[in-house]
């Protein structure tokens, strides 16, 4: 099967952005008076966009002082600060995972995509730093439309704005249920990693058959 596209998720799969994450929430938690919380559970609260993961964080930081509650324009609130303060701390302890670099450079004639629900300003900024911006010929982060990844309108933005003929025979590289949830929207063949922020045994109960564990191994299934 020739390979028309790839679609790449961002952090936990080309990107190690936990310990910027994680400082920076624990930075802001400590500013609403909350304890800091470790930096594996922050990892347990990736995937989902930067408000998901600021609920998220708030409500275990709060039941680690005894519990409470958060309206929902707290979480806006905060989510906002905490994206404002991350926004400069992007790249302080943030790495690519091996392989990354090698693995674009070697399908670079195949089109390739980043779709994450990370902030797209964000992603362009981070892909620019680590030097692998123009291997990637679409960018989709969580504010690029009104909907994030898995909805199929994030995948009906990337066929309409790559002008790809379905279906697609191509790859949906990722380490979460989101990535496995929006490859079987967009037809294509679902590849987890196993050195991100999710739980493989989980990832496999939910029907991930392919799980590699360094990236350089989609060369070896994938390549020509």
């Amino acid at each position: 099967m020739k390979t028309e596209l790839i679609v790449y998720d961002f952090d936990g799969t080309l990107c190690n952005t936990l310990p910027d994450i994680a400082g920076s929430m624990n930075i802001i938690l400590e500013g609403q008076g909350l304890p800091r919380i470790p930096e594996l559970r922050v990892r347990d609260f990736i995937g989902n966009g930067i408000l998901s993961l600021v609920e998220r964080s708030i409500i275990f930081a709060m039941s680690l002082s005894g519990g409470g509650n958060i309206a929902p324009e707290e979480v806006q609130r905060i989510g906002t600060e905490m994206a404002e303060y991350y926004r400069g701390h992007l790249v302080d302890r943030s790495h690519l995972y091996p392989g990354v670099k090698e693995v674009l450079n070697y399908f670079r004639d195949i089109p390739q995509a980043v779709v994450s629900n990370k902030p797209e300003a964000m992603l362009h900024e981070m892909l620019k730093h680590f030097g692998i911006e123009e291997e990637i010929r679409l960018v989709v982060g969580g504010d690029s439309i009104e909907v994030c990844k898995p909805d199929p309108a994030v995948w009906r933005h990337v066929v309409n704005t790559m002008k790809l003929q379905e279906p697609v025979r191509g790859l949906m590289v990722g380490d979460s249920l989101p990535d496995l949830k929006f490859a079987k929207v967009a037809g294509l063949t679902p590849v987890l990693v196993s050195y991100g922020y999710n739980d493989v045994a989980l990832l496999r109960e939910a029907g991930a058959g392919i799980v590699i564990d360094d990236f350089r191994e989609l060369i070896t299934l994938y390549g020509s």
